[in-house]
């Protein structure tokens, strides 16, 4: 089973061409576009521009700042965010490629099937990534030897569980207490 997983190297040149490389490549053209754009059209397109970039700042900035402090988002936090991204980056991604055909000089032709092949790119890999992450993991809260914790439930070729700290609705201990192959808690 192991010769169908990628190597790492393989993982990071799928993410740059599938996700990273034509999100970045989205987002220059919504700035070019931004910037051409009359004032009534720029308030449709810069207010999704706004919120996608605060959702990503929350969602990805967050988890670093949790990370140094020994904690991590709840799976349920952490989908929920990711699918507001995902909401505001389609958007935003229909918008640009939309805006970009009619204002930007020189852009009816191959920048507009490139902003359209990011856009379906980016997309694409985010659907996939996201249903394969909503499927997989779930959380239970329950009392491990005298300590309330959140059991997770990983999900990937087998299941396995993980107890965390429990630190509220939204954060969890990011090490685990306890793990194995079978639930640590009821429920």
């Amino acid at each position: 089973m192991e010769d169908f997983l990628l190597s790492p190297a393989a993982g990071v040149l799928i993410r740059v061409f599938l996700l990273w490389g034509p999100l970045l490549v989205l987002a220059a053209v919504c700035v070019l576009t931004l910037s051409k754009l009359e004032p009534q059209r720029r308030r449709g397109l810069l207010p999704l521009l706004a919120a996608m970039l605060v959702l990503a700042a929350v969602l990805f900035g967050g988890a670093w700042l949790l990370a140094r402090l020994g904690l991590a988002w709840r799976t349920w936090a952490q989908e929920g965010l990711a699918a507001l991204l995902w909401l505001a980056g389609l958007s935003t991604g229909i918008l640009t490629v939309v805006y970009a055909r009619r204002w930007l000089d020189g852009a009816k032709g191959p920048a507009t099937w490139l902003c359209g092949f990011c856009l379906a790119g980016a997309m694409f890999s985010c659907s996939v990534l996201g249903l394969l992450w909503s499927l997989g993991p779930g959380e239970t809260v329950g009392d491990y030897q005298g300590r309330k914790v959140v059991q997770g439930r990983w999900v990937w070729l087998d299941t396995s569980y993980a107890l965390y700290e429990y630190r509220g609705p939204l954060v969890r201990g990011a090490e685990p207490i306890a793990q194995g192959l079978e639930p640590l808690i009821d429920g």
